[in-house]
């Protein structure tokens, strides 16, 4: 708190006149955060008409994203905050069903696979983004985190799009577009 009172050029006091704690601060920095994320999620599906489009401009966000959360932030909060924890944790499980009509546009689009219960599409993402934040085995040694994400994230887009929504992949890609 003394860093972060510094940091801020105010007093520590203040601070504690502001936050009762360190976890309420976290709290609020966290879901802050989130709800600013989520409004330019909500922006970028808003504003694309191609869903696969939408999906890989969702995954360069994700991308920059991830220089910005440290896998030790995950696994101190999972150790030393663990209700804050648990309550990001099931709002993200709300947040990923947002996904769902994304999807069935895709599929109305001719992009994406119909085949696999979407429910099960999302249970999927979220264990692998998980894996990836928690998963003291990940190989980031010898792959930045966010080349692991890159890889994630494309294995699974091109594993529920169509060939045309694989195509139109191609093309981005191609042309550099992401």
């Amino acid at each position: 708190m003394s860093d972060i009172a510094i940091g801020m050029g105010i007093s520590k006091r203040t601070l504690y006149e502001i936050f009762n704690d360190k976890d309420e601060l976290l709290e609020h920095c966290i879901f802050a955060h989130a709800e600013r994320t989520d409004r330019e999620l909500a922006s970028i599906t808003e504003k694309s008409d191609n869903v696969i489009d939408t999906l890989l401009h969702l995954h360069s966000k994700l991308l920059s994203a991830t220089w910005y959360m440290a896998r030790s932030v995950v696994h101190d909060m999972r150790k030393y905050h663990r209700p804050l924890y648990d309550r990001l944790e099931a709002r993200q499980h709300q947040k990923i069903s947002s996904f769902i009509p994304l999807f069935e546009k895709g599929v109305r689009q001719g992009l994406i696979r119909n085949d696999i219960p979407f429910e099960i599409l999302l249970f999927l993402l979220k264990r692998q983004f998980k894996t990836l934040m928690e998963d003291e085995n990940l190989p980031t040694d010898r792959y930045p985190l966010s080349d692991c994400v890159n890889a994630m994230t494309l294995t699974f887009i091109r594993g529920i799009a169509t060939s045309k929504g694989n195509n139109r992949i191609d093309e981005i890609i191609d042309n550099k577009l992401i």
